[in-house]
């Protein structure tokens, strides 16, 4: 994509993105101002600069992601925080991989970037995970949450490290549950399923950043048997 090219916001064309998306972001989400920093042709000069050598990728995807997702804010189930995408590109090492930081900001030491690839890694401290194909996956995972605290009560268990994909297929098998996954509003490291009774969300992205944080399955239902139920296939693991 040329940097030249009209890119609009995500709530006038929201392209692929589910029903459920756009309702979660025309009813929780606002557009808040952001400091774009280096674009077009002076970004272009400090790649140069830096590096020796054009990126012209770069510069169009953060074009992209600032047309089309700049300034959009809401509260994050994620990153359990007030978000704002904020996405800018700073040359500054020749020896670092160019991507685009502040893509996700937070009210927290993590955040996610962008890499070149359009990939969005979840970072802390200079340790990272790449988590999701690209932004329109995480607004997906918070709408998922949005809809599942309207669902009904919630619960959470912690999990042991190592038993997250057994888990996951036997929530799936289970016929009393009847849980099939969201593709498109899950990562490398957390997923979601959903049945007409109950919503599930299994994560161990905080497991992967070395935060000392063991995996995590979040359960929301109007049904006390469902929670029992999903107690009743932890057992197993």
């Amino acid at each position: 994509m040329d940097a030249a090219t009209e890119v609009k916001y995500i709530l006038e064309s929201p392209g692929s993105l589910s029903d459920r998306a756009i309702t979660f972001l025309r009813t929780a989400s606002r557009r808040v101002p952001f400091d774009t920093g280096l674009t077009g042709n002076a970004l272009r000069s400090e790649i140069f600069r830096v590096y020796g050598r054009p990126n012209e990728k770069i510069v169009s995807l953060l074009h992209l992601l600032q047309s089309r997702y700049g300034g959009l804010s809401y509260k994050s189930g994620f990153f359990q925080s007030e978000v704002r995408f904020s996405p800018v590109c700073e040359p500054e090492d020749p020896d670092e991989e160019l991507e685009i930081l502040y893509a996700v900001d937070t009210e927290s030491p993590v955040g996610a970037s962008v890499k070149a690839t359009g990939e969005v890694e979840v970072g802390l401290d200079g340790a990272g995970v790449v988590e999701f194909p690209c932004l329109d996956f995480l607004i997906e995972c918070d709408a998922m949450f949005a809809a599942a605290e309207t669902l009904g009560t919630e619960t959470r268990r912690f999990l042991s490290v190592g038993v997250v994909s057994k888990v996951l297929q036997l929530l799936q098998a289970d016929e009393f549950l009847k849980l099939r996954p969201v593709p498109n509003a899950s990562g490398a490291h957390s997923w979601w399923l959903e049945s007409d009774s109950v919503m599930v969300f299994v994560t161990s992205v905080w497991t992967e950043l070395g935060l000392g944080i063991a995996p995590m399955l979040r359960a929301w239902s109007p049904f006390d048997a469902k929670f029992a139920r999903i107690d009743d296939v932890l057992t197993v693991c």
